[in-house]
């Protein structure tokens, strides 16, 4: 006797079965690495339109290759120049937004635990630096960090210190490609342009395979233009204007079609 089953029951059994296959694909993959990086490519310069401004952007690294200065010819609110500190470990200790050598929008100083993973951020904002340190500043916050297995950061809570009752929640969450989800995003199926530095990874949050704000694309398949918003549209912390003209230094060639590493 043949047993007939219902269509919809057919295709809702050929569409979980895709699904399924596109999470073990990407479980796999991140399980190799879970913070993988683009080795062959970093991010050089760039230029940020804000406003009625052009301001050019340039992109220096350490011995290590990981990022040790944002150089920005025009600084401002919301844009100022990046300065990065790591210790021996590689680890990023320091994350400051300097405007000159005596002023600072924001100053981040992070704690690793046994894992190597950031699980606390005290964050200075708006002050002056007295050698070498954040001073005077107008206000500070902690921020805490917690994981998914794939070492992402799926949650924060940031205390201000003034009101220290009322934490700010953020949680982030990843679909079945290994994309960040953000409400009315749509992705690519290009490398995302965070994946070139662990670094940019982390200080936006997004671990994201594919880009969901790129607007136009290099040959290489990275974009060559980015739109910035402050619901996930970042770029080392900024969320203002946009950036065009991302230039690379690559080594090799990337696939086109980028939908795992």
């Amino acid at each position: 006797m043949n047993q007939r089953y219902p269509f919809y029951l057919l295709c809702s059994a050929i569409f979980l079965a895709m699904i399924f296959a596109g999470c073990k694909k990407v479980d796999q993959e991140l399980k190799k690495d879970p913070l993988a990086t683009i080795d062959d490519c970093r991010i050089t310069n760039m230029t940020y339109l804000y406003q009625q401004d052009s301001i050019k952007v340039n992109i220096e690294y350490n011995k290590w290759g990981d990022p040790s200065r944002v150089r920005q010819s025009q600084t401002g609110t919301g844009h100022p120049d990046g300065v990065f500190w790591y210790n021996n470990k590689r680890q990023l200790t320091d994350y400051i937004g300097l405007y000159d050598d005596n002023f600072f929008e924001f100053w981040h100083q992070y704690a690793y635990d046994k894992k190597g993973r950031v699980v606390a951020d005290t964050v200075y904002f708006w002050g002056t630096v007295v050698n070498g340190a954040p001073d005077v500043y107008y206000d500070v916050a902690v921020v805490t960090y917690d994981y998914d297995q794939y070492e992402r950061i799926v949650h924060t809570a940031q205390t201000w210190y003034a009101i220290p009752d009322n934490p700010l929640h953020t949680y982030y969450t990843y679909d079945a490609v290994g994309n960040l989800v953000l409400p009315g995003v749509v992705y690519d199926n290009k490398p995302c342009m965070h994946r070139t530095s662990r670094i940019w990874m982390f200080i936006d949050r997004n671990y994201s395979l594919n880009n969901g704000y790129a607007t136009a694309w290099h040959d290489t398949g990275l974009p060559s233009h980015y739109t910035l918003s402050s619901t996930g549209g970042q770029f080392a912390g900024y969320y203002y204007g946009a950036l065009a003209q991302i230039n690379y230094d690559c080594k090799g060639k990337l696939p086109k079609d980028y939908t795992a590493f």
